[in-house]
């Protein structure tokens, strides 16, 4: 799929994202409010990935309802319901507002030994290591220094590509930011399949 880079006219070549992203099996408690209400539903998530969930609820929502999600431990996410039938309730997130992004310095990165696929404009694929992981970001060895403000997009594992810029770049070291940040209980599953702990 071309994608136009932003700040340039330039077409490049961007990941394709699957037809539906991989989810995983969950066990996650809380409650919903439906936007404009102040009635709130309890609500069990059964399946996750990075863009939406699966759940079970009581509460009569309708396909296009616009509601906010309470994860108990996991702060509050904003969704709408995709579609509602006799398995669950399918719930797309919403992506967050930049103004209410907590600034990537002030979060702790989780010190990780991995690897990830990283697509930069106009290049293939590439696997590359990672030596920490945050919500808002991550640090990536490049074969390579990109050059700060460059787009890039990151595959996480299981999930959609996700895009990201660099911020810094330090000899082939670079601190990227994601576009939309990886949601708490999306991070948790990720650290979980990584086999590490946050701090």
């Amino acid at each position: 799929m071309e994608s136009l880079v932003p700040g340039t006219e330039q077409a490049v070549q961007v990941p394709e994202h699957p037809a539906r992203e991989e989810r995983r099996p969950v066990a996650l408690s809380g409650w919903l409010v439906r936007n404009g209400e102040e009635q709130a539903h309890d609500f069990f998530i059964d399946n996750l990935s990075y863009g939406g969930c699966r759940m079970q609820s009581a509460a009569r929502l309708s396909r296009g309802d616009e509601i906010h999600l309470t994860v108990l431990r996991r702060g509050a996410i904003p969704g709408t319901v995709r579609w509602h039938n006799a398995y669950g309730i399918g719930v797309s997130f919403k992506p967050v507002e930049p103004d209410r992004i907590e600034r990537p310095r002030k979060v702790a990165r989780v010190p990780l030994q991995t690897e990830l696929v990283v697509r930069q404009a106009g290049r293939r694929a590439r696997v590359l290591e990672v030596s920490d992981f945050s919500r808002f970001g991550c640090c990536l060895t490049f074969e390579d220094a990109p050059f700060e403000g460059e787009w890039v997009w990151v595959a996480l594992p299981g999930l959609a590509p996700v895009q990201a810029r660099v911020r810094w770049t330090e000899s082939r070291k670079a601190g990227v930011e994601f576009v939309q940040p990886v949601y708490e209980a999306v991070f948790d599953l990720l650290l979980v399949r990584w086999g590490v702990t946050a701090a």
